[in-house]
């Protein structure tokens, strides 16, 4: 009776549960970086465990690359084991906001959902913050990322996108002023 129970749990679970996987750079080569293979197993790894039914691949194609983020992400979940029928692609994001949107768009019934978001350590933060301001409930979970020369620019630029966040320019139909556009550009790249 109790192990009944525990499998009925289960199956509730990984009905009403999705991981939003959140899109990583791809190299320069249009391969997976580290970075993206690290996301992409601690997402397999909560669809194991019976947290999620469905894993929502999320990213787009960047500038300068020939592949979707989510494609190459659905590649490595296959990989992980995780059956396709259990991955969505969302393949058409440009940044953390329309990860997000775009995802749960495409679940449909997200006020009804667990919803995991799955990212990088130093990004986790502004991502359930992006979730929140969508008005998800989610709870999140980081790779560990190591802390080289380059950290202080991320920990950096995390900083500047939550400025963005909390002044609304990441809201649909809204952008940056273009004196910050520039200064984000000047700072962190083109790209930012």
């Amino acid at each position: 009776m109790k192990k009944e129970r525990k499998e009925e749990k289960k199956k509730r679970t990984r009905q009403g549960g999705a991981v939003l996987l959140l899109g990583a750079e791809l190299d320069e080569h249009d391969e997976p970086t580290d970075e993206m293979r690290g996301r992409v197993r601690l997402a397999a790894q909560e669809y194991r465990q019976g947290d999620a039914g469905v894993i929502v691949a999320c990213g787009g194609i960047l500038p300068g690359h020939n592949r979707a983020e989510a494609d190459v992400m659905a590649d490595l979940l296959c990989g992980e084991g995780v059956p396709s029928h259990a991955v969505r692609l969302e393949d058409r994001s440009q940044n953390t906001m329309e990860n997000i949107r775009y995802a749960a768009a495409l679940l449909g019934d997200v006020k009804e959902r667990r919803l995991l978001v799955v990212t990088s350590d130093y990004h986790l933060h502004r991502a359930k913050a992006t979730a929140r301001r969508l008005g998800l409930c989610v709870k999140g979970r980081g790779v560990k990322m190591p802390h080289n020369a380059s950290w202080w620019v991320l920990w950096l630029k995390e900083r500047c996108y939550m400025i963005d966040l909390r002044m609304g320019w990441q809201d649909e139909g809204r952008k940056r002023p273009e004196w910050i556009r520039r200064l984000f550009d000047r700072i962190f790249g083109s790209r930012s």
